[in-house]
């Protein structure tokens, strides 16, 4: 009797320290949801089935719910789900999220850039970038996020650099508030305690901008594969690969590209025009007190560029005018 007695006691504290044990091993095992593909500096990554931090490396898996948050004078660049590419500023805490045909990038504060390349989405799949106050919907799009807090108040601007975003503010809850404003390229927004109006930038303002995401890459391997692509998220497959140096033309199962993907070679690729397809629907809520989005119907296209490893978010031709009318990029 006290043998089995034991036994019984035993037995399930036994499957509880196991699945307790399991817990991580699976969540390890998950896919991931992209990988770093560049670092400069240092930054620590929280993994939800870990809870202490530890170093983030190059080529180190990104999963789900990880955290991510860079130290100074740092600068990391992931690629997610083979389809879009995060450059995160120093001090900025990131965090990425997913659920069925939407995936989240969780901007708690500080600056990114967001590169999504429009070609390699699925039908009806798209990407958001969220802030504690604003919202924005995403698809084939240059953004650059920047986030300030200070005590229990959040300023956030998103620059838009080519593409369409629709964006929304949020209240303390991060419910929507209000109507959506209408980003076309080369515009600004701020969002605080209301949404400001949309503002146009000039080629300068686009090119300081985009010149704080510069990140310092060193040669590659020899036998690494060219730097050649037509936009941010291939440069960032090319990296993995250079390094990898598989030239094989096999697609990598987490990067979401096919073995035929084909790389534009003469590097000037077109963004198509803006169209409904393109853009995120945004739910709208309550009436906002802010102002009211000045509206471009008539969006620039945008040559997209070909860049050395050492590569901006967008080149200086791109970054041109205020958002109103058509700009044509300089061929090289």
């Amino acid at each position: 009797m006290h043998a089995l007695l034991h036994t019984l006691r035993t037995v399930p504290m036994a499957l509880a320290a196991a699945l307790v044990a399991w817990a991580p091993v699976w969540a390890e095992t998950a896919p991931p949801a992209g990988v770093v593909t560049a670092l400069s500096g240092t930054a620590t990554v929280t993994r939800a089935s870990a809870g202490a931090p530890r170093a983030l490396k190059f080529r180190d898996p990104v999963m789900l719910q990880d955290r991510i948050v860079t130290g100074e004078q740092s600068l990391a660049r992931i690629l997610l789900g083979g389809r879009a590419v995060i450059t995160v500023r120093e001090r900025s805490v990131v965090t990425i999220t997913d659920s069925p045909r939407v995936s989240t990038v969780d901007v708690e504060s500080g600056k990114i850039a967001l590169a999504v390349a429009k070609e390699r989405m699925r039908p009806g799949e798209s990407i958001q970038l969220r802030t504690p106050n604003a919202v924005a919907g995403i698809r084939g799009t240059v953004v650059i996020a920047d986030v300030t807090r200070r005590g229990g108040d959040t300023s956030t601007r998103f620059t838009l650099l080519t593409g369409v975003i629709d964006v929304l503010r949020l209240d303390a809850e991060r419910r929507p508030v209000g109507a959506a404003s209408t980003l076309t390229p080369m515009q600004t927004i701020s969002i605080d305690r209301v949404m400001s109006p949309v503002s146009p930038i000039t080629r300068a303002d686009g090119e300081a901008v985009s010149a704080g995401f510069r990140l310092p890459v060193k040669a590659q391997p020899k036998g690494g594969a060219e730097w050649v692509a037509k936009d941010q998220v291939t440069q960032a497959i090319t990296s993995i690969e250079s390094v990898t140096g598989d030239r094989s033309g096999r697609a990598d199962p987490r990067s979401g590209v096919r073995p035929d993907t084909k790389t534009d070679q003469s590097g000037k690729a077109e963004a198509e025009d803006k169209t409904d397809r393109d853009r995120v629907k945004l739910s709208p809520g309550p009436p906002d007190q802010g102002g009211k989005a000045d509206v471009d119907d008539k969006p620039e296209r945008v040559k997209l560029p070909v860049a050395a490893p050492s590569t901006p978010v967008v080149p200086s031709y791109a970054v041109q005018g205020n958002g109103k009318g058509k700009h044509k990029g300089k061929d090289n």
